[in-house]
C-alpha cells in the first residue's frame, strides 16, 4: 500500500525540508512522517466550517456555525463532580434559541451580553437549541482544520511544514487525463492541497470525492498489476483429466447438483485444463454443498493421476471433511487426515504414503505445513476459510505443488465491496442455492423472561429423537459483563433434562475430554450440546434441528448465521432461537435482521454495514488496506466504478 501513497518521487526525508531541525524531525517521525509523501498524506481528521448557517434553513438537526447576538447572561450549573453545564440565549436570522455547553465553563469570559458570537454545534430545530461545541473567535480561513498530531507539535507548525510540501516539491503521479476529465476530478496535488488548506466545504467535498477515487483506483491497478504479474504461462498447471469418468463419478451422487455447484464444477474444470494456475474462491453460504464440490474437483485431480491436499484452520473440520469426503467417495479416492493428534507412527506411515502417491487426497490442519510432508505430485491445493491463515502460511503449501493450482473456499459469505478489494486477484466462484429438499431455518428473538417456553420447546424436539445446539458467550463470570456462563446455561439445562442428556464443550477443556464429549453428542448418545462458539465452524450433525444462542447480541451477524448454519442439514424443520434483552439500539437492529433473512449474503452486507470491514475479518490477516480517505461501505458506487475502469485499462 506504501506506494499507493507516493505521489512525490524520489520520496525524500522530512529532514530535507526547511524549518525542520533534528528535534522536529524527531517528534515528526514519533507519529509515522518520516518523508515528503507522508506529510501530504496525514491529512486532517476534522474540518469545521466557520462559514455561518441561516439557522431557518436546518431541516431537523445539522452541525452548523451560528453567527448571532448573546441575549442573556450564560449561567454555569455544577450536576456533579466533573459535569458542569453553561447555558444561554442568543439570536440569529430572527430566531430566539438556548445555547448549552457540557464542561466548558470556562468560556463563559468570552460570552457577553449584546455582542456578536460565533458558535458551532448541533442545532436542533425543533426544540429550538444548540448544543454547543465551541465558539469561533478567528477570524481567519473558512474552514479550520485539525490534526492527530499526538501532542507533538501545534496545529500552526505542522500546516507550515505541508505548505513547505508543495512549496518545493515535485508531484509527479496522477490519475490519467481522461478519467480526471471524464469524472470531473482534480489533479492530485490540487486535491492534496484542498484537503490541508480548503477555502470553503464545497472545495473539501470535492477534493475528498477525487481522493476516495484515486484511492481505490489506485489500489485497483495494483490487484490487477499482482494478478498479472503472478498469471504466468506454466504448461505444468494444466490437469489433463478424464472428463468421461468425471462424468461418470458426478452420474453416480445420490443426488443432484444444484445450479450454482455445477456452474461452480465447470468454472474449476475450465480452469484446470488452461495453462495458467488456478487461483480462484469457491464462496457459499453454510450448508450449500462446497465440499462436493471441492470433492469433484479432487477427483478431476485423480484421473490425471494428481494428488490432493484440503487445509482447515481447525481439527473438528479436519473431522468433518474426512468424514464427508470418504462417505461421497467410498473407495473411488484414497483419503487420509492429517492432524496435530495424529499418532507418530500414523503420522509416518501417512508421509510414506504421500511420498509414493498412494494417498489421492490429504485433509489436515497446520501439520500439511511441516517440511517433511512431501507429495509426489500435488496439483490442487484446496483452502478452508482461507482469512483464518496468514498469507505465508497458506504460500508455505501452495509452494508444495509442482502445478499451482488453488482454490480457497469460505462458508463466510463476503459482502462484494469486500470480494473485490481482498479477493480482486481472484476468480470467484459463487454457490447460493441451497440443496434440493432443505427447509429455511425458522429464527425466533425471545427474552429472558421466556426461557422456560423456550426449555419446553427445546424438550418437544428432543422427545423426537432430535439434537440441540446451546451457545453461550463466557466460559466463567466476568465482574464487568452480565452475561450467562456456558457453566450457568449448563446447570440450567441438566436441571431440566437430567445430567445423561446434556453435555458441555468449551475451549478450555483439554482435547482429549473435548472430542470425548463431542463424539457423544454427534453420535446421538447425548441429545443436548452446552457449548462457547467453538462449534461455530465444523461440526455436523446432520439430526440436529435447535441452535439456542444466549445473550445473541454479544455476536455478530456473521458468528450468528454460522451458528444458525449449524442446524437445518437435513429435510427435517429446524429453528434457531436468539435469547437477548436487546438493550441497545445495535443489538435490537441485530435480532431483527436475523428473524428477517436466512440470506448470508444480505445479512454480510447489514454486518459490514454495521461493524466495517475491519472488524468483518482482521485487516491485517485479509489484505484489507485501511485507506486514508475512501470507506468500503460508503463509497461502494465509486469501488465499482474504480474497478471498471481499472479493468478498462489493462485491456488497452
Amino acid at each position: 500500500m506504501t506506494e499507493l501513497y507516493e505521489v512525490i518521487t524520489p520520496s525524500v526525508g522530512v529532514e530535507t525540508l526547511k524549518g525542520v531541525g533534528k528535534k522536529t524531525e524527531e517528534k515528526l517521525k514519533s507519529i509515522g512522517i518520516h518523508t515528503v509523501n507522508d506529510v501530504v498524506f496525514h491529512l486532517p481528521n476534522s474540518y469545521l466550517d466557520q462559514n455561518p448557517t441561516d439557522v431557518n434553513l436546518v431541516k431537523l438537526e445539522e452541525t452548523i456555525t451560528a453567527l448571532g447576538v448573546v441575549k442573556t447572561e450564560p449561567t454555569v450549573t455544577y450536576l456533579r463532580k466533573g459535569l458542569n453545564r453553561m447555558s444561554f440565549f442568543m439570536e440569529a436570522n430572527n430566531v430566539y434559541f438556548k445555547v448549552t455547553f457540557f464542561n466548558q465553563a470556562y468560556l463563559k469570559k468570552k460570552i457577553e451580553v449584546g455582542e456578536m458570537i460565533k458558535v458551532h454545534g448541533k442545532f436542533n430545530r425543533a426544540k429550538l437549541e444548540m448544543s454547543g461545541r465551541s465558539i469561533i473567535t478567528s477570524h481567519g480561513d473558512s474552514v479550520d482544520m485539525r490534526y492527530a498530531l499526538n501532542k507533538v507539535m501545534n496545529n500552526k507548525t505542522f500546516s507550515n511544514i505541508v505548505k513547505e510540501v508543495f512549496r518545493t516539491q515535485v508531484f509527479n503521479q496522477d490519475l490519467p487525463d481522461y478519467l480526471i476529465k471524464k469524472y470531473k476530478l482534480m489533479p492530485i496535488k490540487q486535491t492534496l492541497y484542498l484537503l490541508h488548506f480548503p477555502d470553503n466545504m464545497d472545495d473539501l467535498r470535492q477534493a475528498r470525492r477525487t481522493m476516495k477515487f484515486y484511492e481505490l483506483f489506485m489500489f485497483q491497478v495494483k490487484i490487477i498489476e499482482k494478478r498479472k504479474s503472478e498469471r504466468v504461462k506454466d504448461e505444468s498447471s494444466i490437469i489433463h483429466y478424464d472428463i468421461e469418468q468425471l462424468k461418470e463419478f458426478i452420474a453416480t451422487l445420490p443426488f443432484e447438483l444444484t445450479k450454482d455447484q455445477k456452474r461452480s464444477v465447470n468454472e474449476i474444470c475450465k480452469d484446470l485444463l488452461t495453462e495458467y494456475p488456478m487461483n480462484r474462491l469457491l464462496q457459499g453460504d453454510v450448508g450449500s454443498g462446497k465440499t462436493i464440490v471441492a470433492g469433484i474437483s479432487v477427483y478431476a485431480l485423480k484421473t490425471a493421476g494428481k494428488q490432493s491436499a484440503i487445509m482447515v484452520p481447525t481439527e473438528v473440520l479436519a473431522n468433518q471433511h474426512y468424514e464427508s469426503l470418504v462417505e461421497s467417495f467410498d473407495d473411488r479416492l484414497t483419503i487420509s487426515k492429517l492432524t496435530g493428534t495424529t499418532s507418530s507412527k500414523e503420522k509416518r506411515e501417512i508421509k510414506e504414503r504421500l511420498m509414493s502417491g498412494e494417498i489421492d487426497l490429504i485433509v489436515g490442519t497446520h501439520a500439511l505445513f511441516e517440511d517433511d510432508v512431501i507429495f509426489k505430485d500435488l496439483g490442487l491445493v484446496i483452502t478452508d476459510e482461507q482469512h483464518r491463515f496468514g498469507v505465508n502460511q497458506r504460500e508455505k503449501l501452495n509452494k508444495k505443488a509442482a502445478s499451482r493450482n488453488v482454490l480457497y473456499m469460505t462458508a463466510t459469505p463476503i459482502p462484494r465491496t469486500l470480494s473485490i478489494t481482498a479477493f480482486g486477484d481472484m476468480d470467484v466462484s459463487l454457490i447460493k442455492t441451497m440443496p434440493a429438499g432443505r427447509l429455511p431455518i425458522e429464527t425466533f428473538w425471545k427474552k429472558e423472561k421466556q426461557i422456560d417456553e423456550v426449555i419446553e420447546f427445546i424438550r418437544k424436539e428432543v422427545n423426537k429423537g432430535h439434537s440441540i445446539y446451546v451457545v453461550a458467550p463466557l466460559i466463567e463470570e466476568s465482574e464487568t459483563l452480565d452475561l450467562m456462563t456456558t457453566e450457568e446455561v449448563y446447570m440450567m439445562f441438566k436441571e431440566a433434562f437430567g445430567e445423561s442428556k446434556v453435555e458441555l464443550v468449551h475451549g478450555r477443556m483439554k482435547p482429549d475430554e473435548k472430542n470425548k464429549a463431542m463424539e457423544r453428542f454427534e453420535s446421538l448418545e447425548v441429545p443436548i450440546l452446552v457449548s462457547t462458539t467453538v462449534i461455530e465452524v465444523g461440526i455436523n450433525v446432520k439430526n440436529a434441528t435447535v441452535m439456542t444462542i444466549f445473550n445473541a447480541e454479544r455476536f455478530g451477524l456473521s458468528t450468528l448465521h454460522q451458528l444458525r448454519g449449524r442446524v437445518g442439514r437435513n429435510d427435517l424443520q429446524s429453528y434457531c432461537i436468539l435469547i437477548s434483552e436487546g438493550k441497545t439500539e445495535q443489538a435490537e437492529m441485530r435480532m431483527n435482521i436475523m428473524t428477517e433473512t436466512t440470506d448470508g449474503f444480505v445479512l454480510s452486507e447489514r454486518d459490514l454495514e454495521m461493524r466495517g470491514p475491519g472488524d468483518f475479518f482482521g485487516v491485517r490477516q485479509s489484505g484489507l488496506p485501511e485507506f486514508k480517505v475512501a470507506d468500503l461501505v460508503e463509497d461502494y458506487r465509486i469501488l465499482e466504478v474504480a474497478r471498471t475502469e481499472a479493468i478498462e485499462l489493462f485491456k488497452e
